[in-house]
């Protein structure tokens, strides 16, 4: 099958407008890594790429490592920009300087420490070709210590459901990485990476431009997601980062009250909002701390009592969780 899709995407590139595609990398702390990054980068089999890496004032040798891995690839190395920041700015900055220098009509956002199948550009641009979609996503799989653990292939539902799913928090993955998506996107609809906001950065932004696009996806496994870097945001929740989570669901919240949709996904960013205080509970966030950053509140009924349930913290945690996720998956059955 994979095969098939490969002589597939090549039969249409050939046919269709070769679309420019930027990668936008951030590095930081990655010197372990960026080989396996960079090559896998450097290795595409789609010819139209450009490379743009943003140093974030890493303290080690990745800017080292990552150009001599440019220079292994001289075809490639005059589309390689390398964007140096004057001081530490943080994941979301150093992703917002790739995308303000990217002149690429798509965009595809990876992690430096992560890697990627060497047809995953060329994969993704035929099914945005072939759909006409404006963001494309791609199988994933996580890997620990150089094995691959679990193979993820994306959900297989509307856009409407799709959105409704990832709105309702923990139940599909928000990820923007690995995900084939139109630039204009951005521009159009006045959306940015929020500086500071670090931890949960990914979910700040993919609703926001999904309420906005057309959604396709692949199968093929494109994308190679490392979990057992002791330095990644995902592996350290402290008080900087429960208030980096909580600047984005009230960034996201706010986004869709004042959307001409808002109506079509009330209920399912209402429930995402009674996560957040599961979330509070869960790593013991003090609701003072909750109250200055979220301000939305739920309201309608039942998502109202659950927030207020959680936010008591007189209910046993068991019981009210066991209330929410039961609730939140009568209500996707419901809208599936």
């Amino acid at each position: 099958m994979s095969i098939f899709i490969t002589i597939f995407a090549h039969s249409i590139i050939n046919n269709e407008h070769k679309m420019k595609v930027s990668v936008l990398v951030p590095v930081y702390g990655v010197e372990r890594y960026i080989t396996q990054c960079a090559t896998s980068l450097m290795e595409q089999t789609y010819e139209d790429v450009e490379y743009v890496f943003v140093n974030d004032c890493t303290p080690d040798d990745s800017i080292t490592r990552l150009k001599e891995i440019v220079d292994k690839f001289p075809g490639r190395k005059p589309n390689v920009k390398i964007v140096d920041h004057a001081h530490n700015m943080g994941l979301a900055s150093a992703r917002q300087s790739a995308l303000d220098v990217a002149t690429g009509e798509t965009v595809v956002i990876v992690d430096s420490d992560d890697y990627v199948n060497p047809q995953m550009i060329e994969i993704l641009v035929a099914e945005m070709q072939r759909s006409g979609a404006d963001i494309v996503d791609g199988g994933y799989a996580i890997v620990s210590n150089n094995s691959v653990i679990e193979e993820f292939q994306p959900k297989h539902v509307g856009d409407k459901a799709y959105l409704r799913t990832i709105l309702c928090q923990n139940v599909e993955p928000n990820r923007i990485w690995g995900r084939l998506i139109k630039k204009s996107l951005f521009a159009d609809f006045n959306i940015r990476f929020t500086p500071g906001v670090d931890y949960c950065e990914d979910f700040s932004v993919i609703p926001r431009l999904l309420v906005n696009a057309k959604r396709s996806w692949v199968n093929d496994c494109l994308y190679f997601y490392r979990n057992d870097n002791p330095q990644s945001y995902t592996n350290n929740i402290s008080t900087k980062n429960a208030v980096s989570y909580l600047k984005s669901q009230n960034i996201v919240g706010e986004y869709f009250l004042s959307h001409q949709q808002w109506k079509s996904y009330s209920f399912a960013a209402q429930i995402g909002w009674v996560d957040v205080w599961r979330f509070a509970r869960r790593f013991n966030v003090g609701n003072s701390l909750v109250d200055e950053y979220f301000t939305l509140k739920p309201s309608s009924l039942v998502p109202r009592c659950l927030a207020a349930m959680m936010k008591s913290r007189k209910i046993p945690y068991r019981l009210i969780d066991f209330l929410y996720l039961a609730t939140r998956r009568l209500y996707l059955m419901s809208v599936s």
